[in-house]
C-alpha cells in the first residue's frame, strides 16, 4: 500500500523535491480547509492564539525548518532540521532572533530539544495522555512552501504508522499538505495542545500524507531530552549500499543477491570491522545477513540493523569473491555526528 512513500524514503530532508512538487500540485496556493462549522471555526481560533508560540528555524545556510516553544526558553523541533547544526537562530512571529542550541535528542524519534537564549512570547501545552481519534481534525503550522507560520488543516487518518524503515517508527498519518519547511512544526488539537510534532510527507496509492511523531504518552522521553539526552540510530557507517541485483551483479563481475556495500565511511562501525567498499579499488564485499537474516536491498539492511541500537554487537554474514565469512560490528552513530 505505501510501496511509493517507501521508495522515495519520505522525509523532509533535501531528498524530497520530488515529493514537495507532488504536495504543490495536490495544493495549488491555497490552504487546505475543513467544511464550515464548529471544528474549522475551533482550530481557526487555536491558530490564532498558537501561532505567536512558533518560530522558524534558521541555520548558517538559511531557513531549515520549524519549531515551537514548550517553556519560556525551551523548545522543540525535529531532529533532522537541526542535525549538526552548530548555530542554530529561531525567527519569531514577533520578528525577533532568538540563538538557540540543541540539550537533547532522539534520531529514531525525529525529535530535538532547544534552549533558547532569551524567553519565548509564550509556550504551546503538550497534548492530551490519550491518542487522537481517525478522523479528529488537526491544525499544523509551519513555513514550508515559501509561507510564514502558515497553518495547514487535515485530519488524523491512522495510528501507529510505520511507512517506511527510513523513518521513525510509530507516527500517526493525516491529511495535513505539509512541505519542505514544516518540518519540526506542531500539529494541535482543537483545544491547542500540541499532539506531536511534524517529521515526513509521502504520496501513498490513497493520495498525499503527512506524518506527525506523536508527544502523548512521551512524557518520559521528553524528559529526558529536557535532561540531555542524545540518541542515536545505529549505523554500519556506509554510502550508497545497494541490492546486488541480477543487472548489477553482471555488471560488476559478482554473484547475485545481498546488498553490496558500496562506500566504507572513515570512523565508522563497518570501516572498525574491516569491511570493504567500492572505494578500495579490489573485490567490494557485500552483507547476506544479519544476524542470520538474509537482506538483498538496502531497505532490508536499514530495517534489520534499526532492530538494534547503538553499541550492540551485530553479526555480519559478508561475501568477498569467492569467500562467506562472518564480521562482528559494533553499531555506532553515524561518523562525524
Amino acid at each position: 500500500m505505501l510501496r511509493t512513500v517507501a521508495r522515495l524514503r519520505l522525509g523532509l530532508l533535501g531528498l524530497l523535491l520530488l515529493v514537495a512538487l507532488l504536495a504543490w500540485r495536490a495544493t495549488p496556493g491555497v490552504f487546505w480547509t475543513l467544511p464550515a462549522g464548529a471544528e474549522s471555526e475551533a482550530l481557526e481560533r487555536v491558530y490564532r492564539e498558537a501561532h505567536p508560540a512558533v518560530f522558524r528555524v534558521e541555520v548558517a545556510e538559511g531557513p531549515r525548518g520549524t519549531g515551537f516553544f514548550v517553556g519560556k526558553d525551551e523548545a522543540l523541533t525535529a531532529y533532522h532540521v537541526v542535525a549538526g547544526k552548530r548555530e542554530i537562530v529561531l525567527y519569531t512571529a514577533a520578528g525577533t532572533r532568538l540563538k538557540a542550541r540543541v540539550v537533547g535528542f532522539s534520531e529514531p524519534r525525529d525529535l530535538a530539544y532547544l534552549k533558547a537564549e532569551g524567553e519565548g512570547p509564550r509556550a504551546l501545552p503538550l497534548g492530551p495522555l490519550t491518542p487522537p481519534r481517525p478522523g479528529e481534525a488537526v491544525l499544523h503550522i509551519g513555513n514550508g512552501r515559501g509561507e510564514f507560520l502558515a497553518p495547514r488543516y487535515g485530519r488524523v487518518l491512522r495510528l501507529e504508522a510505520s511507512p517506511s524503515p527510513f523513518l521513525p517508527q510509530g507516527l500517526v498519518e493525516t491529511s495535513l499538505p505539509l512541505a519542505p519547511g514544516d518540518s519540526g512544526g506542531p500539529v494541535l488539537n482543537r483545544e491547542g495542545r500540541v499532539l506531536g510534532v511534524a517529521v515526513a510527507i509521502g504520496a501513498t496509492e490513497e493520495g498525499f500524507r503527512g506524518y506527525f511523531t506523536p508527544l502523548f504518552g512521551w512524557e518520559r522521553t521528553l524528559e529526558a531530552l529536557r535532561a540531555g539526552l542524545e540518541e542515536s540510530w545505529p549505523y554500519l557507517g556506509l554510502r550508497g549500499p545497494r541490492g546486488l541485483t541480477p543487472e548489477l551483479a553482471r555488471e560488476l563481475n559478482l554473484p547475485p543477491g545481498g546488498v553490496l556495500v558500496g562506500e566504507v565511511v572513515p570512523g565508522g562501525a563497518a570501516h572498525r570491522a574491516g569491511l570493504r567498499g567500492l572505494e578500495s579499488g579490489g573485490v567490494p564485499d557485500v552483507i547476506l545477513e544479519v544476524n542470520g537474516v538474509p537482506v538483498n536491498a538496502f531497505e532490508d539492511l536499514l530495517r534489520e540493523v534499526r532492530r538494534y541500537r547503538v553499541g550492540d554487537r551485530v553479526r555480519l554474514t559478508v561475501r568477498r569473491g569467492g569467500q562467506v565469512f562472518p564480521v562482528e560490528v559494533v553499531l555506532a552513530p553515524f561518523p562525524g555526528r
